[in-house]
């Protein structure tokens, strides 16, 4: 009996989250939506239903260790292990330093980058019981080049990609290959890079897992 791949998606929604869950759905894989709002997130699981896709979605507030963890467990026992998890968050406050109250900047890295984290935890029962999985993370040029209208976005990318490179020294031995695409443009159909050249590169870094760690990439950049 063939058991269906689970991609499990955080911070679901148009473009690179809903590229990548159709590009895996396609090959008939589960897809696992988690997102802050029930509407957004129901349009989603349902156009990805009209199109024979098994979805399941769940809401949560990524900054939020007890919401992101009891989401993530409610769709493994839905769908399954967890065998690739997409970690797609970004809060792009509109805030310079000079307005930016501290505890927005918190708020922001907790589910910017911090949810990453408690994403990992909540999916890494499976994949350590299957010797196996793929972490993808979307990052960003920001975490090079702040842009100083969104102070706080910066922090989260950077954060973001220093976390996403420990846990790939850490959890290669166990066969979990962790990669974050740095993306150096506006993501839209009509925009610079379209979402489904990220979601291709993420078909490819899903690839590479099957193959020796030594040959891993865990950061990618895409202009």
């Amino acid at each position: 009996m063939t058991t269906v791949k689970h991609l499990l998606v955080v911070g679901a929604g148009p473009g690179i989250s809903a590229a990548t869950a159709r590009r895996f759905g396609a090959l008939g894989w589960a897809v696992g939506l988690v997102a802050r709002r029930e509407a957004p997130l129901a349009e989603l699981g349902s156009a990805l239903r009209a199109d024979g896709v098994r979805v399941e979605w769940a809401t949560a507030q990524a900054g939020d260790p007890s919401s992101l963890t009891a989401a993530v467990e409610s769709l493994t026992a839905a769908l399954g292990p967890v065998d690739v998890l997409l970690y797609n968050v970004s809060i792009g406050r509109q805030a310079p330093v000079p307005e930016l109250a501290p505890e927005d900047l918190l708020g922001d890295l907790a589910a910017g980058a911090v949810g990453l984290q408690t994403a990992v935890r909540a999916a890494l029962p499976g994949m350590r019981e299957r010797g196996s999985g793929t972490v993808l993370v979307t990052g960003g040029g920001s975490a090079d080049r702040p842009i100083t209208s969104m102070a706080t976005l910066g922090v989260q990318k950077a954060a973001l990609r220093a976390l996403a490179e420990v846990q790939a020294r850490t959890l290669a031995p166990e066969g979990i290959h962790v990669a974050t695409v740095t993306v150096r443009g506006l993501v839209g159909e009509d925009q610079q890079i379209h979402p489904d050249r990220v979601a291709e590169l993420y078909a490819e870094l899903v690839a590479e897992t099957a193959g020796p760690p030594e040959h891993w990439r865990t950061v990618v950049d895409l202009a």
